[in-house]
């Protein structure tokens, strides 16, 4: 009994002793799935977060190379728009020639030279016609590259602006964006220009800073203050009177409030900073130049708000 007793005894001990090491390895894999799930998914993230990067490094060149395009895309609309101007100038004088040419001709009995010249005059026309449609097609296209410098909200608001000035002024000729520009390049407006009583209306601020002015408000004598340089010009509310350096200059028309901009006469503003302005009714273009050759600039956009209330009140 003593005998059966101890060897039940050892049995036990011994199966104690090698059960404990098998009991102790499933924990121990257990451990090392754990790391290796661990490393597994801290790989995954790191592969993701580098796919992120690299999708937003890709995204950032594409617009950077987008934009570039459009820059040399406006650029070489520019240089289109500005050749055939100048090239129908050029036909315009030749045409001019040859109707000279042609009365002369009949005033002196020359039937037959007349008659030439008449068929030069008929030629001639139709290259000016010709030329015409290719200037459309030019300002159709940058037109369509204005509508890319927007938001949608952006046009949005421009729109309702548009209606909206449409309908306070049943007699005014409303333009779209993209149809005034300074030296050949495109300009950018929140609020668009219009045509009233025969006097071109812009925003007084965006136009203004697109001519490379300063705008301050004097709110004590209700007065805009524009600088460009050595040129000061002073505008004050419901006045058709202005100064410029301090000489006092009539307007066509007392600066108006509306779509929460103030509009000036354009031509007067140009003028007094020193540009001249020319109407394409045609094409319904504003072209503001200085008469002197310089290189095609990147739009201004123009559309910074101040947060004075002064200032805000004659923002244009």
């Amino acid at each position: 009994m003593k005998k059966s007793l101890k060897l039940f005894f050892a049995i036990t001990v011994a199966m104690s002793v090698s059960v404990t090491p098998v009991a102790a390895k499933p924990a121990e894999g257990k451990s090392n799935v754990s790391a290796s799930q661990k490393e597994t998914k801290e790989k995954e993230t790191s592969s993701a977060i580098n796919e992120t990067d690299d999708a937003k490094a890709s995204s950032q060149k594409t617009e950077v190379n987008s934009q570039a395009n459009k820059k040399i895309f406006r650029n070489e609309l520019n240089e289109q728009k500005k050749d055939l101007q100048q090239e129908k100038i050029s036909l315009n004088q030749q045409l001019d020639d040859l109707k000279l040419k042609y009365e002369n001709l009949i005033a002196s009995g020359d039937a037959e030279g007349a008659k030439s010249v008449l068929e030069n005059i008929t030629a001639l026309n139709q290259q000016i016609q010709d030329m015409n449609a290719q200037i459309k097609q030019t300002i159709n296209e940058r037109y369509m590259l204005v509508k890319t410098m927007y938001t949608n909200e952006e046009l949005a608001e421009f729109s309702n602006a548009k209606e909206l000035i449409s309908k306070m002024y049943a007699d005014a000729e409303v333009l779209s964006a993209g149809s005034v520009t300074i030296n050949n390049n495109l300009i950018k407006f929140d609020t668009p220009a219009y045509i009233k009583n025969g006097v071109t209306l812009v925003p007084l601020r965006a136009i203004s800073e697109a001519l490379g002015g300063e705008v301050s408000w004097d709110a004590e004598t209700q007065t805009v203050v524009i600088k460009n340089g050595d040129t000061v010009v002073q505008i004050t509310a419901n006045s058709t009177t202005a100064t410029v350096n301090g000489e006092t200059v009539k307007i066509s028309a007392p600066p108006t409030k509306n779509c929460g901009r103030t509009y000036v006469p354009l031509r007067f503003l140009a003028e007094a900073l020193g540009f001249n302005t020319e109407w394409d009714s045609e094409n319904e273009q504003i072209a503001i130049s200085d008469d002197v050759e310089t290189p095609v600039q990147e739009e201004s956009t123009n559309d910074s708000v101040s947060t004075s209330d002064e200032v805000a009140s004659v923002q244009g």
